[in-house]
């Protein structure tokens, strides 16, 4: 295992030294080693995590090294359309699971729905994660990973109030009031610009951003539940819960607050603890804030299940050889490998019930906030109606901004089905 230097753009961190020989791939000649494109930044853990993959890989496929690819996140848009174009490509990659239909719609994607179908571990993982890895009915991804936002609270502040984290929407005005009357400091952040949190406001209702009717998909921004919880979302900053410097701001502004006991309560994932770290002026105060599932209309809200898929890379030569890969990063060893070492949780739900998990109290939450999960429309029109667009986080802001919300979330949901409908290139 050696570690070449870290290019600028995209960094060449793991280069596993062939072993020697050649190893049939079973469906796309001889092979050497298979590359992997992982998106982020390489640390340590993962290193060893990737050593541990193509010392199991190579217990079946003798001779092959794994080459592993760090890309950061930033980067892939332009790293992947690249491969496409004929430049350097993987044989696996890592992907968004929200960008599976995207990528899939472009051709960067191998079939894999009968590998999946004959693959013994996909039975365990989460069903609707897996479904989110399809397009158009067809299997292009696997899930690897998942991770879900929480809320995350001040609990020595609370301890004091006599308050329990909240579990619904007046509960959490209750308490975010008693924080500012006592702290003196916002009680909670409703950040407008956070498509994340406002659905899972929109979804704790019963409401719904857009659905598929045949081939055509329908936003439901005006539905009365739809309507009703973004009402609610908005009146958070309207009614002064929320401070006005969040306006039109994401997550990441109450991130310092809450390092800096400056905020009580903010949904985030968790990814955002180590940040917190790094942006407290004082580290002790990270050791008081403690994470609850999101507080719905009437209990624990869904969170959008977020994570990456494991995918096989259209112009790989050894497509059977880059799906074997792929079960080893996959299975219930490999996936629980990699979250654990990345900070995420596994796609095998009765993993999540194990002690490790739900008597962690750094996990608890998180573990518990993914059993009620949700997805975002499953097109590859949905980056551009949230990420280009920004169509719902955009009329939180005009209703925040004073704009009549009828009025507003009629024109947004026109907009939203247009760009759904809108043929894929």
């Amino acid at each position: 295992m050696r570690f070449p230097k870290i290019a600028a753009a995209t960094a060449v961190v793991l280069l596993a030294a062939a072993c020697g020989g050649n190893s049939e791939s079973g469906g796309g000649g001889e092979a050497d080693s298979l590359t992997v494109w992982v998106m982020g930044t390489s640390q340590e853990p993962l290193v060893k995590y990737f050593e541990d993959t193509e010392a199991r890989f190579q217990e079946t496929h003798p001779g092959v090294s794994v080459e592993v690819e760090f890309i950061p996140w930033p980067d892939a848009q332009e790293s992947i359309t690249n491969a496409l174009a004929g430049g350097d490509a993987p044989d696996v990659l890592e992907v968004g699971n929200d960008q599976v239909s995207n990528w899939a719609a472009q051709g960067a994607l191998l079939d894999i729905t009968e590998q999946v179908e004959n693959w013994d571990a996909a039975a365990g993982i989460d069903e609707k994660a897996l479904e989110y890895g399809t397009y158009e009915g067809v299997q292009y991804g696997v899930p690897w990973f998942s991770g879900v936002r929480t809320l995350y609270y001040r609990a020595d502040w609370l301890e004091e109030l006599g308050h329990e984290p909240p579990k619904t929407w007046d509960e959490l005005v209750e308490v975010a009031e008693a924080i500012e009357d006592e702290q003196g400091v916002p009680g909670f952040a409703a950040p407008t610009d956070f498509t994340n949190g406002i659905a899972s406001f929109i979804w704790s209702n019963g409401g719904e951003i857009a659905e598929q009717n045949g081939d055509e998909w329908e936003g439901r921004l005006t539905d009365p539940a739809t309507v009703e919880a973004i009402e609610f979302y908005a009146s958070l900053t309207t009614d002064g819960i929320s401070p006005q410097d969040y306006v039109g701001q994401n997550e990441l502004i109450a991130l310092a607050d809450m390092a800096n006991s400056e905020l009580g309560m903010y949904i985030d994932g968790g990814w955002a603890i180590g940040s917190m770290e790094e942006q407290a002026a004082d580290p002790s105060v990270v050791e008081n804030i403690a994470a609850a599932p999101i507080p719905g209309a009437d209990g624990i809200a869904p969170a959008f299940a977020g994570g990456s898929a494991l995918t096989v890379f259209t112009t790989t030569e050894h497509p059977d050889l880059a799906f074997d890969l792929l079960t080893v990063l996959g299975d219930e060893e490999g996936g629980k490998g990699y979250a654990d070492v990345a900070g995420f949780f596994p796609a095998y739900p009765h993993l999540l019930e194990s002690d490790e998990y739900q008597e962690d109290p750094d996990r608890a939450a998180a573990a518990t906030q993914m059993q009620n999960t949700r997805f975002f429309p499953t097109t590859p029109r949905w980056t551009a109606a949230d990420q280009d667009s920004k169509i719902l986080p955009g009329a939180v802001l005009e209703i925040v901004q004073g704009g009549d919300p009828e009025k507003v979330l009629e024109a947004a949901n026109e907009e939203l089905t247009s760009i759904l409908n809108e043929p894929v290139e």
